[in-house]
């Protein structure tokens, strides 16, 4: 299983790829919707972490989300995710994660190694 985090917060990238000293974890810092495609049509990720705001107050996750092969399990990693937000993503099939719970991303990527489905708790 190979995972990719997309997202325009190189610190938060960096931590991330300390945290996940993994040949199947790949960080990509991306400040627009086309990077954020070519990187994904790249790597051809089995699960994605998606920013929402690749840009000062933008909303290409959910562009971005519309464009992914289907086969690919999408969570948008949004750090405010407003109520509207979260229906948004949710009437994609795609859960929220914030991005401090690292013990999320944790268990997610676990559970897929496996082969089990992440449920979320409030989200």
């Amino acid at each position: 299983m190979k995972f990719l985090f997309v997202d325009d917060n190189r610190d938060w990238l960096t931590s991330l790829a300390l945290v996940f000293r993994n040949d199947n974890v790949v960080v990509a810092e991306c400040h627009s919707v086309n990077e954020a495609i070519e990187v994904i049509q790249k790597e051809n990720p089995d699960v994605l972490f998606l920013d929402h705001s690749l840009t000062e107050g933008g909303s290409e996750g959910l562009e971005i989300a519309d464009t992914v092969d289907s086969s690919i399990r999408v969570y948008s990693t949004t750090a405010y995710p407003g109520e509207n937000l979260k229906a948004e993503y949710g009437s994609r099939g795609i859960e929220c994660i914030g991005k401090t719970d690292l013990q999320a991303f944790i268990s997610i990527i676990r559970k897929t190694e496996r082969n089990e489905r992440w449920k979320p708790s409030n989200c």
